[in-house]
């Protein structure tokens, strides 16, 4: 089931370009920082109901409980945390989380005007942690030899305002920072 997600800030994201983690193979996605009892919040929660009505029928509530217990279903209802620490990571205080992944289609990236920006500089300039967007994401259940798990893939982005940028960095250096600092260029007779 498709459904959009306003208003929600990226983190960890891989959308410019695909990343491991831990053990897993190189996948597309990020982590989505939904507020608990926002509309975002509403819709996940009733796309996964949904989709689990479909796939497990009158076992789905009983089979959600048990996904949700042992960690099988994307949408998080409790802080992302630091394995070393037991912190909250940045942004994260108090959140929601949903995690996406597309193992195989690039997610496709629009600026609030509706202009796709494929530059992967671009992508990974503009579509940083802490960024908010408008989210479209797919919400599938699954039941095959791997298990049973509620999974999110993230289809695209729609970039909606700048946040307090969560990676610790501000991007590349621009002329802008250094302009004070630039020698006089020489003359063209200077140099010959």
């Amino acid at each position: 089931m498709q459904v959009t997600l306003k208003n929600v800030r990226l983190a960890f994201p891989a959308i410019a370009a695909p990343q491991a983690f831990g053990d897993g193979e190189p996948a597309y996605g990020a982590k989505l920082i939904i507020e608990p009892d926002s509309a975002a919040a509403d819709i996940l929660e009733d796309a996964i109901k949904k989709e689990a009505d479909v796939k497990w029928s009158s076992k789905a509530g009983t089979v959600l409980k048990r996904l949700e217990r042992d960690g099988k279903i994307a949408f998080v209802k409790d802080e992302y945390r630091s394995k070393k620490t037991d912190e909250p990571y940045a942004g994260f205080e108090g959140m929601y989380y949903a995690n996406t992944r597309n193992a195989k289609d690039q997610p496709t990236v629009f600026t609030k005007f509706g202009e796709k920006i494929t530059s992967k500089s671009e992508i990974e300039r503009l579509a940083y942690s802490g960024a908010y967007v408008n989210a479209s994401v797919d919400v599938w259940a699954m039941d095959n030899k791997w298990g049973q798990r509620v999974n999110c893939s993230l289809r695209g982005i729609m970039l909606t305002g700048e946040g307090e940028n969560f990676g610790g960095g501000n991007g590349s250096a621009t002329e802008n920072d250094f302009a004070d600092l630039f020698d006089d260029a020489p003359e063209a007779e200077d140099v010959l």
